[in-house]
Order: C-alpha cells, then structure tokens, then sequence
C-alpha cells in the first residue's frame, strides 16, 4: 500500500515537471513572436494581440506569462543585450595584445549587427522607447559593462587606468556607431579584409583606408589604435573622420 502511495505521488511530481516544460515552451514561443513583431513595427507599431497571433496563444496566456508590452519587449531586449556582452567578453578573453583587443572588440560589434538578420541590432540600436527609462537604461547598462570589459583588459595590458578608461568608452562608442553605419549603408564594403593592413601607420606611410581589400573591421580598429597613442581631442577627431565615408570626410575636410 504504500508502495502504491508513493508511486501516485511521484506521477503528480512528474506531472507538475511536465507542466513546468509545457510552461517554459510556450513562454519560448511568445518570446521569439515578440520578437518577431518588435523587429518588423518596433516597440510602438507592436500590439499584445499580433504577438498572440504569431505564438498561436490567447491573449490570457500571453498575460499569464508578461504582465505587459514593456515586460515583454523588455525581456526579448535582455537577451539580445546579453549575447552582446557575452559576444565582447569571448572575443576579449580569447585574445591577446592590445591592436588585438583593439580588433576583436570592433569585430564583436560588426559581429552583433550583422547576425540573425539584424534583429539584434533593430531592438538594441534601432528601436528608441523613450516614453520606458527601465528600457534605456538596461541599454546604458549593457553599454557600460562592455566598456568596462574593455577598460580591465586594455589596463591589465598595461595601460594606465585613465588612458584605458577612456579609451574603452572611444572604441566601444566608435565600434557600434561605426557598425551601425555599415550596417544600415547596406555592407557597402566587407566586414573583414582579404589580408588585414597593419594597425598602426603614419604620415605617408599610411594606406588609403578606403582601399577596396580593407575590412570595416580593419577600418575602425586603425583610427581607434591611432586615436589611443594621444587623448588630444583634436587627434581623436581627425581618427575618427579616416573611417567616414570618402565624400561625408572631404566635406568636413573642407570646413
């Protein structure tokens, strides 16, 4: 008999498991239709009912699961913010020197905005939700763990802490406004180079960065390496105008 007894309990135990799966699945299913909504309307064109619609659930079991559009929309945001830090980390913690560091932090970024057919970039980048703050500030603070990332890495290589400071803030602001560009501009040149141009280069000795074998990647890395050797603003700014595009530089130059 009590055999018996304990076999009924463990089938309600393997029931409620059972049901804890069904659960997780079907919240799986209405993240990626959220997802899905989000990045073809953005936060404001998306409705509660279309998301229904894509995860072919009801609108009360969508609300059994998030208690609202930004709940929904925040939670989709999370997870595309997280692969983005956790993208940067990988790429540091598999590289060594800094003109290394330098490259694969910009390629993490090209990385992000170019998979998974831009999502992660339209949610993240694309897609403002000013009336949120919560939502916001979790991209001010995805932004600022990854600076901070490359801060600890540029100062364990020996970089005072100021000079790494901020010169992890200058590449991780320039990588993805830089990736942004080339993504929205249609990957108007490869993301990698056919053979990588050195990193660092001077005067006449510097190659035109507009060459048809020079990467984005390589394009970003090389003015933010330029830029580090001095914090004069001034030094900075001209690094930056090197990876504008051609006709946008020769009109600033012309100012």
């Amino acid at each position: 008999m009590t055999a018996i007894r304990g076999e009924v309990r463990n089938a309600h135990i393997l029931t409620r498991a059972d049901r804890g799966e069904a659960r997780a699945r079907r919240r799986e299913v209405v993240i990626r239709a959220a997802r899905d909504v989000f990045v073809d309307h953005g936060f404001h064109g998306a409705s509660m009912e279309e998301i229904s619609v894509r995860a072919q659930v009801s609108k009360p079991v969508l609300y059994n699961h998030f208690t609202g559009k930004v709940d929904l929309y925040s939670t989709v945001l999370q997870r595309y913010l997280d692969h983005m830090v956790d993208g940067l980390r990988g790429a540091l913690r598999t590289t060594a020197g800094y003109e290394n560091k330098v490259r694969r932090t910009v390629s993490a970024y090209f990385d992000f905005v170019d998979e998974d057919d831009g999502a992660g970039y339209t949610l993240v980048f694309d897609t403002p939700v000013p009336s949120e703050p919560s939502v916001e500030g979790r991209v001010r603070m995805a932004m600022a763990e990854c600076a901070a990332l490359v801060g600890a890495e540029l100062d364990a290589v020996g970089m005072d802490p100021y000079r790494a400071r901020a010169c992890a803030f200058g590449l991780v602001g320039a990588s993805h406004l830089a990736a942004r560009y080339w993504f929205d501009a249609g990957r108007p040149i490869p993301k990698i180079a056919r053979s990588t141009p050195p990193l660092r280069c001077s005067g006449q000795d510097c190659p035109e960065r507009a060459s048809a074998n020079t990467g984005g990647v390589d394009e970003v890395a090389a003015a933010v390496r330029e830029a580090s050797e001095d914090l004069d603003p001034m030094r900075r700014v001209s690094a930056q105008i090197r990876f504008l595009p051609r006709d946008l530089r020769s009109r600033m130059s012309s100012r």
